[in-house]
């Protein structure tokens, strides 16, 4: 970084949020090779982190909007990369949500690898990216909040999860979007992902289920069969309750190319096409609330150093 003594070091970092229509968990005995196998589209709307490294003893402060917080994924990246270095130093970290948080959107794994990203980069780590990654999949898998995000949003586009697990071990490619697409998504309560990957019963369906899926998504990669295949997942997994299956349909009825259930979250997102955005939005703004709703393209760059 060429930080002289006593001088703070200031970075800041873009991760996009991640969703996802289907999964398979796949245990480990090692977390960096423990994961999921999923599918879905990241967004140009995601996780801002800034970074502010300076001497001190260690202490680490973490904001979300501006309020303190436990933040307990981002702080295990930060103790475990703080670790690495010879000590006297002190964090504070800032991110800003653009996305609800517990909703599905993976803003855990986008907080976690953004901070991850930017203490590499400060702390002079060798291959800092590839380490960023690894230690933010790391912290997910050990905090139970999330499986399968972090690669995803460090790879960017529609994103098929292949393999399980941190670099090396893991593995992406992306499926194409038709261009005048967008996602639209909306978001109807909190679900918390922590319950929900303890629960041995859901985790037996969501391999069975994931694992179907995701044979006939590599076998046909398009929108349309990820779309088809992530629907069939939601309603084996059992999670789509009556109002979400009402929210489902208006997608439909607006026009939506398809629409499934976030996981994991109380919610719905669905590809749209450009002309046809703002009247779903308004019209999901009025029944669900226009704070609930987001529209974005997706984010073909993934996460990055801003």
């Amino acid at each position: 970084m060429g930080r002289g003594k006593g001088e703070p070091a200031e970075l800041q970092a873009f991760v996009p949020s991640h969703l996802s229509g289907f999964f398979e968990i796949c245990p480990s005995s090692r977390p960096e090779r423990m994961g999921s196998k999923n599918g879905g589209p990241c967004l140009r709307l995601g996780v801002l982190t800034r970074l502010r490294l300076e001497e001190g003893r260690g202490e680490v402060r973490i904001l979300i909007n501006g309020k303190r917080s436990e933040a307990r994924t981002s702080l295990y990246v930060a103790r475990s990369l703080l670790s690495r270095g010879s000590g006297g130093l002190s964090l504070h970290v800032e991110h800003q949500l653009q996305v609800p948080l517990g909703a599905g959107y993976g803003a855990s794994g986008a907080g976690a690898l953004g901070l991850a990203l930017t203490l590499c980069k400060a702390l002079g780590i060798r291959g800092w990216r590839r380490e960023a990654v690894r230690e933010a999949h790391v912290a997910e898998v050990r905090n139970l909040t999330g499986l399968g995000d972090v690669g995803a949003q460090a790879r960017g586009g529609m994103v098929i999860g292949e393999r399980p697990g941190a670099p090396p071990y893991g593995s992406w490619r992306r499926i194409p979007v038709p261009r005048g697409v967008q996602v639209v998504s909306c978001t109807l309560g909190e679900l918390s992902t922590r319950k929900a990957l303890s629960d041995p019963e859901l985790r037996e369906r969501s391999r069975r289920l994931g694992r179907r899926a995701l044979e006939e998504l590599l076998a046909h990669p398009t929108l349309t069969t990820f779309l088809r295949v992530s629907s069939e997942f939601a309603e084996g997994l059992g999670l789509m309750d009556g109002e979400l299956k009402e929210v489902r349909d208006l997608f439909l009825r607006e026009g939506a190319l398809g629409a499934t259930q976030t996981m994991l979250g109380r919610g719905i997102f669905g590809f749209v096409r450009e002309e046809r955005v703002g009247r779903l939005v308004e019209e999901l703004a009025g029944s669900v609330g226009e704070r609930a709703v987001v529209s974005s393209a997706v984010d073909l760059r993934g996460a990055r150093l801003l």
